[in-house]
């Protein structure tokens, strides 16, 4: 694939920062990317030269095991990256990527193709926990409103949920509603807070840097989920009273990509 476009994501920067303890040198990062088939391998049928073309995070799973026998490939043990590992695990910030044709995406020609590369990695990562845990009518929070944020605000609209930034000062409010969110709640504001405790059915978390777990558990409804995309340094550590969870049922969440 001959890459027009690839987008800059937040994990790019903690795999070049070593952030997380996994990155493998010499690294190429990138994984949002789109661009133009240029070449297809003896046998190859879903692609040919001149199609449009993207690719995510995940460059292939072992597709034997229960995890992929059931549609969960993201969560396979024998997961292999775009960008964080030995060998061909080089990513999109590159003129061209060879890649497993079975994990590389048709892209819509209507699409604007410097649109498409960030729905290879902030999209599904969002448009994946929403599917699962969020429905029509749930009013539903996000933390952390950039680039993930900014899509599942978007998607959570179209999916017909209330959609809530909370973030920690006013200064993006704007955007957000813009973006789609029908409320906005500054969470270092504690009149404000305790105004929006108990009434999120579902609260995504995508902020990048540690947040603390319970000030949120406290938003959500009995039952609530708040699930968390975000994956920061590793030396951060979160917390849990779990006097915030246990006596209303409420329930934490990890989701990693999409399947």
């Amino acid at each position: 694939v001959a890459i027009r476009y690839c987008g800059i994501c937040g994990s790019d920067v903690h795999q070049i920062q070593d952030a997380w303890g996994t990155a493998s040198f010499p690294l190429v990062a990138g994984h949002e990317i789109v661009g133009d088939v240029v070449a297809v391998g003896d046998g190859e049928r879903r692609f040919a030269v001149g199609d449009r073309a993207a690719i995510g995070v995940q460059r292939s799973s072992c597709g034997a095991c229960s995890y992929c026998d059931s549609g969960h490939e993201n969560v396979c043990r024998s997961i292999t990256k775009t960008y964080a590992g030995k060998g061909k695990d080089k990513g999109g910030f590159a003129s061209r990527i060879r890649y497993p044709s079975a994990w590389v995406f048709r892209t819509p020609a209507g699409l604007d193709m410097s649109l498409v590369g960030p729905l290879m990695c902030a999209g599904i990562t969002t448009f994946s926990p929403l599917k699962r845990h969020a429905k029509a009518g749930d009013r539903v929070g996000v933390i952390g409103i950039g680039g993930l944020g900014h899509l599942a605000l978007q998607f959570g609209r179209a999916m017909g949920c209330e959609m809530v930034a909370l973030s920690r000062s006013a200064e993006k409010e704007a955007e957000a509603r813009g973006f789609g969110a029908a409320g906005f709640v500054v969470t270092s504001d504690a009149a404000q807070m305790q105004a929006a405790r108990g009434t999120f059915d579902v609260i995504l978390n995508t902020a990048s840097g540690r947040a603390p777990l319970d000030p949120y558990f406290e938003l959500l409804k009995p039952l609530g989920r708040l699930v968390c995309v975000s994956l920061p340094d590793k030396e951060e550590r979160s917390q849990l009273y779990l006097h915030s969870a246990v006596p209303t049922e409420r329930a934490l969440f990890g989701s990693y990509l999409g399947p």
